[in-house]
């Protein structure tokens, strides 16, 4: 072997050191960004399941609140109701009490009417019965009178 075959062994030699050393470079660096592309994907599925449990948790939340307002409401519709029912009885009440009322009236009138109309017709056979006594006095003093004086 000459020194030319020597050198282009070392060469050789050299350059499969260099591909040997460039190949552990580059699984180092394969195995780093593996490393990195992993934890990047177990940072990304925590954040994923941070989101989830947090949407969970405000869906629970709206949920709560959804029911407490529905139950307000609830209540709100039974006060409505039942202060309509009470509206509409006192109403009934009281509108019962002015019929009962004007009925009252209506019948007290008609008593005073008809003891108006009693009182007149009294009145009116007195007056008669005045008349006619006044008239048979006229009538039996006209008599005595025409008796007197000889007709």
């Amino acid at each position: 072997m000459s020194g030319a075959t020597a050198a282009g062994k070392q060469s050789d030699q050299d350059e499969t050191y260099l591909a040997q050393t460039e190949n552990r470079h580059l699984k180092n660096t394969i195995a780093a960004l593996r490393e990195e592309l992993e934890a990047l994907n177990f940072e990304k599925d925590r954040a994923v399941q941070d989101a989830v449990a947090g949407a969970a948790g405000e869906i629970a939340q709206l949920k709560e609140t959804i029911g407490a307002i529905r139950d307000e409401l609830e209540e709100m519709r039974f006060a409505r109701d039942e202060g309509i029912q009470e509206a509409v009885a006192g109403g009934k009440n009281e509108s019962s009490q002015l019929q009962d009322t004007i009925q009252a009236l209506r019948d007290e009138m008609e008593k005073l009417k008809f003891d108006q109309e009693e009182k007149l017709q009294t009145l009116e056979r007195a007056r008669r019965d005045e008349v006619n006594h006044l008239q048979d006095t006229v009538t039996a003093l006209r008599d005595e009178l025409e008796a007197k004086n000889g007709k």
